[in-house]
């Protein structure tokens, strides 16, 4: 009987062990007051989140414990009084020389037998909250990554094909926009996205209504594509009769429901047409073309700019009142050709589509292609390189296994460096050699302008070999030229390299 009485008193005193032990270190703020709301418990997180010494504040009344509170304005008093706890509250918490803190926090009796014994209060900053939403987001897009490797993506919502497992990007700008935008994906505000023609304004607006609001529709319209006495129509609706040939329709906000609805190109909107688009996000409801009714707008509104908004701003092409209610919250996508290092993380990307669609086994990319890909302007940004990969799968044979330079269309092939002043032509030193050439064959008859034309070329290619220690590839690469470019040129210019020189 005695040694049953140890072991319980040893489970007891274990079990209580433990509950200080998770106390003590749980991230949670905690407090705990007994019947006569005097503080019994005050872990470390809450002392670190009051700026307070825990110490001091156990044994004392919980109102007289904090520098701003007083009986009436105490949670612990109240709940104690009335029985009935305080959820989910929301309060700043100021401090002399610093910003408000902002507490969210739970307040709940503890009753036994009926009798309220005491009071305890959960608390949480926001930042761990923020901390707590990012790292939820993160895994939920490192599952949804995992499961599009393993299988082919699904549309998750009607309407959509991408989610935050198909945006690829390594740099450091890219990983911050997906991180801020998963942050405001389950949040009730308007986002604008800026950005370049084909940086994928779209894929991010689809990604962000896939992880807020999956359940529901994804309604995408380019406002460039809508005449402008028409805008009012189809957004807003109409009812039959309103003019000839017009029919009951409920307008996209209202077809959009509870989801997404995505204007891109907005910034192509008219002054009269930003005046209606403003009156229905003030109202938060719209009035079909022809009826006297309103109806509730309940759709998160994502827009997308492929101009500079300052720009429009200060040429008086966008209200700053609309531009301030569509942009709650900027995402700006900077251009491929700022973040390089996401260039061969998207192609491969593009690689693994295509080698789905076209059959292809393609596996590494060449060093000259690499190098050529990452010193482009790609100026019509992941669309643009996109479309060089298929255009490269589409010739390469199902036998081959590597992209090459040879694979590219020609006129792909010529297009500008990504920093032309910074270009591979600036070092070749040819003006002085052409000045020469042209001394010589000034001073001398020529037939015409082909013969000019030609030395001037030799002269170029042979140059610039010389310089490469007649290298084919890195001398090409410098031409930006094909390697087959190349050596075409050298025999039908009649040069040969001194280290294999032509068999007589």
């Amino acid at each position: 009987m005695k040694n049953t009485q140890n072991e319980r008193i040893r489970e007891l005193e274990e079990k209580i062990y433990c509950l200080e032990t998770i106390i003590q270190n749980i991230h949670e703020g905690i407090i705990l007051t007994d019947r006569n709301c005097i503080i019994t418990v005050f872990n470390p997180a809450k002392a670190e989140m009051e700026h307070m010494d825990a110490g001091k504040a156990l044994g004392e009344i919980s109102w007289l414990a904090y520098e701003h509170s007083d009986w009436e304005s105490s949670e612990h008093r109240r709940v104690m009084d009335s029985g009935k706890a305080i959820l989910n509250a929301y309060r700043p918490h100021a401090f002399v020389g610093q910003a408000p803190v902002y507490i969210n926090y739970d307040t709940v009796p503890i009753k036994k037998d009926g009798e309220i014994i005491g009071v305890y209060s959960i608390c949480r900053t926001e930042y761990t909250l923020r901390k707590l939403l990012y790292g939820l987001l993160e895994h939920k897009r490192q599952i949804l990554a995992d499961a599009a490797a393993e299988a082919d993506p699904v549309n998750i919502a009607e309407g959509t094909r991408y989610t935050f497992a198909d945006i690829t990007g390594t740099s450091p700008i890219m990983r911050e926009i997906i991180k801020e935008a998963q942050a405001v994906s389950t949040m009730n505000m308007s986002i604008l996205i800026t950005g370049e023609t084909g940086v994928g304004k779209e894929v991010l607006a689809q990604s962000i209504h896939n992880l807020g609001r999956e359940r529901h529709k994804f309604i995408a319209i380019n406002c460039a594509a809508i005449p402008a006495e028409l805008f009012e129509s189809t957004l807003f609706g109409t009812v039959k009769g309103a003019y000839t040939g017009a029919v009951n329709n409920i307008g996209l906000f209202r077809e959009a429901g509870e989801g997404t609805l995505f204007l891109d190109e907005f910034n192509s909107l008219t002054p009269l047409n930003q005046t209606k688009l403003l009156r229905v996000l003030q109202e938060r409801c719209v009035r079909p073309v022809g009826s006297t009714k309103e109806f509730p707008v309940q759709c998160r509104l994502i827009c997308a700019s492929n101009e500079n908004l300052q720009t429009l701003l200060d040429e008086g092409r966008l209200r700053p009142d609309l531009y301030y209610r569509i942009s709650e919250y900027c995402l700006e996508i900077p251009p491929l050709r700022e973040r390089p290092e996401d260039i061969i993380s998207l192609s491969l990307l593009f690689v693994k589509k295509y080698n789905k669609e076209l059959g292809r086994n393609i596996l590494h990319f060449s060093d000259e292609l690499i190098h050529w890909m990452q010193n482009r302007a790609w100026y019509g940004n992941s669309r643009e390189l996109q479309h060089a990969i298929q255009n490269m799968m589409l010739k390469a044979s199902e036998f081959d296994d590597t992209l090459t330079l040879e694979d590219l269309p020609v006129v792909t092939r010529r297009a500008p460096a990504r920093h032309q002043s910074e270009s591979s032509f600036h070092r070749i030193p040819a003006a002085e050699p052409v000045k020469e050439a042209a001394k010589e064959l000034t001073s001398e008859p020529v037939s015409g302008l082909t013969e000019i034309l030609k030395t001037y070329q030799r002269e170029l290619l042979i140059q610039t070999l010389e310089k490469e220690n007649w290298n084919i590839s890195s001398s090409a690469r410098i031409l930006q030229i094909s390697r087959q470019n190349l050596l075409a040129r050298m025999t039908r210019l009649q040069i040969s390299s001194p280290h294999n020189p032509p068999s007589a």
